[in-house]
């Protein structure tokens, strides 16, 4: 009987242990700075490597956005998730789109799910090949110190010649984002 338990404790043990852990934690698997798209739009968008550090409150993280391969693109849209939110300060972060792209006059909104939300649109000109997107200044909050680190992560993605004709990229397709002081 004892030799039965422990092989059904075994058993159970083994059997836990399979499977796919859907709660990692951001460092089980961190953000690149880059994503190839796959889509109608671009091949691919990425964070221009930069220094995303920061010692304390006020201070700016600037990300630099840019896509590879755009083909008629004349919007694009761009969600950012912050971990932990009250890192950052977003009455004094920004989003500056680069020509021919235009940015609206609140360059960033929060949305009901708490995402930072941004991008840009051309009114004339559509755009090809490899370019600059815009840059995200990011401003430190004020309870932020040297120690702390920032999870800035793209959870959303969307580019294409209209509002209702683009190519739509999730968290999930993406794995995309910067760490703060990440090392």
């Amino acid at each position: 009987m004892k030799i039965r338990h422990c092989a059904l404790l075994l058993l159970a043990a083994l059997f836990a242990s399979c499977g796919t852990d859907s709660t990692q934690s951001p460092s089980a698997n961190p953000p690149a700075l880059s994503a190839q798209l796959g889509g109608r739009y671009a091949q691919s968008i990425r964070i221009e490597e930069g220094q995303f550090t920061a010692t304390g409150p006020g201070q700016e993280v600037v990300l630099t956005f840019a896509a590879q391969g755009m083909v008629n693109v004349k919007q694009f849209e761009l969600r950012l998730e912050i971990e932990p939110a009250h890192a950052l300060a977003f009455e004094g972060s920004s989003f500056a789109a680069t020509q021919p792209f235009l940015t609206p006059p609140l360059s960033i909104e929060l949305t009901e799910e708490g995402l930072w939300r941004t991008g840009g649109a051309s009114i004339t000109q559509t755009k090809k090949g490899d370019d600059t997107l815009g840059a995200l200044t990011l401003r430190t909050g004020d309870g932020f110190d040297a120690g702390m680190q920032v999870q800035v992560r793209v959870a959303f993605f969307s580019l294409g010649p209209s509002f209702s004709d683009r190519d739509f990229y999730t968290a999930a397709d993406l794995n995309m984002g910067v760490m703060i002081n990440g090392g």
